[in-house]
């Protein structure tokens, strides 16, 4: 119950600062200017890209595995 109070609390603690702060753009500003330049560069480096076509070819793999084995369950 404390929990769910605490969590309750930090949601509306965060939206009134969002809705009601004069300089919120000031203070995200620099922390999105940087996340951007970051994915720029993660974009461009060919190390990211072919680790994230390595994931991507595991997660289709794996999901064809359950379509296959789902498959065979309702079948049998």
């Amino acid at each position: 119950m404390i929990g769910k109070l605490v969590i309750t609390a930090i949601v509306l603690g965060s939206g009134a600062f969002l809705l009601l702060s004069d300089n919120f753009e000031e203070y995200v500003s620099p922390y999105a200017n940087a996340a951007a330049s970051d994915i720029e560069n993660m974009k461009n480096d060919p190390v990211v890209q072919a680790k994230f076509y390595q994931a991507l070819d595991t997660i289709y793999e794996n999901l064809a595995k359950m379509k296959f084995s789902v498959s065979d369950f309702f079948s049998s």
